[in-house]
């Protein structure tokens, strides 16, 4: 039998914004794992040094501003997330070649990492607010569940692929690997040729007008304010955790890069059955339930982490159950929030109202990050881990009795 596509798949536009999404997300995933263990196995980090550079994944959120959202409401969505892909191979390539020549440091990797925070930051921000203008209000959660199944199968391979990357020609030579990933992103985005993705009415406004505009929207929205101060509270405690887990992980617990790749590719299998079922889970308990309810699940995963103990394969049977719990607690969780923000957002403020809550996430990340550094070196990595699995654990509980709960269906509103 022939395969016919349906649906969103048969939309040109749409399909090569997941092609390129996609191989972003592989980007990332090498991206991700090898960065860190250039700093824990080449340049010997300590616990303090791993928070200082997870901290930077966040910082440029707080020095952009949301005059990032006002920049990319007035350009075209398609050429930005261009020219940030061709910065991910720029950053990326500077570390393999100075580890090649011999003079990677880690104020350099903290340079490179402050880099690809910011492309982080303009590419989370444009992808989400030029999505809106591709499909209609009413296919905004099946659009997001599909590019986030392409995510998975990132994931899922990944990681893995990375581990043993590590392990065969080392962590700077892996991100060449993740060059490339990027490289095909910005190819699939040359080819596309969308309608428009530059709003009149943003470009017509003083840059005053349309700060106001953009920050008034979301502070008189009960639902996008929860939504803020949500993305805040998981930003933070998520750095918390990233800056010790990794170091947890190789010197308390032992894993070798390749049982560290398989780990978190197990994740990648829980993202893919999440963003599969999202759907149909937020049909049935309501859009804002699910948000909530899918925080719930990432600490109880967080909290499996630093319990987990006793022989290795007893050790990688608990791991690997937390991350695949985590992965579709998390999965649940981005859809939802994105979905919600994204169909409740007029066209011509989806970049600024992007800004906001992308702000508030990177933004509470070196906090998270730098108390979770100092945290690891004070009280240990162990207690440490505790703290960011209670975090998320309360940031559900605040969701689910906040106004985001109570909604049910994305509206449709687009001007």
């Amino acid at each position: 039998m022939r395969f016919r596509p349906s649906g969103l798949w048969r939309q040109e536009t749409f399909l090569k914004l997941w092609v390129s999404q996609t191989f972003t997300h592989a980007g990332f995933q090498v991206q991700f794992l090898a960065v860190p263990l250039v700093a824990t196995l080449l340049l010997d980090a300590t616990p303090l040094q791993m928070g200082i550079l997870a901290s930077f994944g966040g910082a440029p959120a707080i020095v952009v501003g949301v005059f990032a959202g006002i920049w990319i409401d007035r350009r075209s969505k398609r050429s930005v997330l261009i020219g940030a892909a061709w910065g991910y191979v720029l950053a990326l390539s500077v570390i393999a070649v100075a580890a090649w020549l011999g003079f990677l440091s880690i104020p350099l990797l903290f340079a490179v990492a402050f880099a690809l925070g910011g492309l982080r930051f303009i590419a989370d921000v444009t992808y989400r607010a030029f999505l809106p203008s591709l499909v209609q209000r009413t296919q905004i959660i099946e659009a997001n569940s599909k590019l986030e199944i392409g995510r998975s199968a990132t994931e899922i391979g990944g990681p893995g692929f990375t581990g043993v990357l590590v392990q065969a020609v080392s962590a700077p030579f892996t991100l060449a690997v993740g060059a490339a990933a990027y490289t095909v992103s910005a190819l699939s985005l040359h080819r596309m040729r969308p309608q428009t993705d530059v709003s009149p009415r943003a470009a017509a406004l003083s840059v005053r007008s349309e700060l106001r505009e953009g920050l008034a929207f979301v502070l008189k929205s009960p639902v996008l304010r929860g939504l803020v101060i949500a993305a805040a509270m998981v930003g933070g405690s998520n750095a918390l955790l990233d800056a010790v887990g990794l170091l947890y992980l190789v010197r308390r617990l032992e894993l070798t890069p390749g049982l560290l790749g398989l780990v978190f590719s197990i994740a990648g299998v829980g993202w893919l059955i999440g963003a599969s079922l999202a759907k149909q889970t937020t049909r049935r308990v309501g859009l804002g339930r699910s948000t909530a309810a899918s925080l719930f699940l990432m600490g109880a995963a967080d909290i499996i982490i630093p319990l987990a103990g006793g022989p290795q394969p007893v050790v990688l049977a608990l791991l690997s159950g937390a991350t695949f719990l985590f992965g579709m607690g998390l999965v649940t969780y981005i859809i939802g929030r994105t979905s919600l923000q994204q169909s409740m957002t007029p066209d011509h403020l989806q970049g600024r109202v992007n800004v906001v809550l992308r702000m508030a996430f990177l933004g509470a990340i070196p906090i998270g990050a730098l108390i979770g550094g100092a945290l690891g070196e004070t009280i240990g990595l162990r207690p440490t881990l505790f703290v960011g699995a209670g975090g998320e654990l309360l940031t559900g509980v605040f969701l689910l009795f906040s106004a985001v709960s109570a909604v049910r269906e994305p509206p449709d509103v687009r001007e």
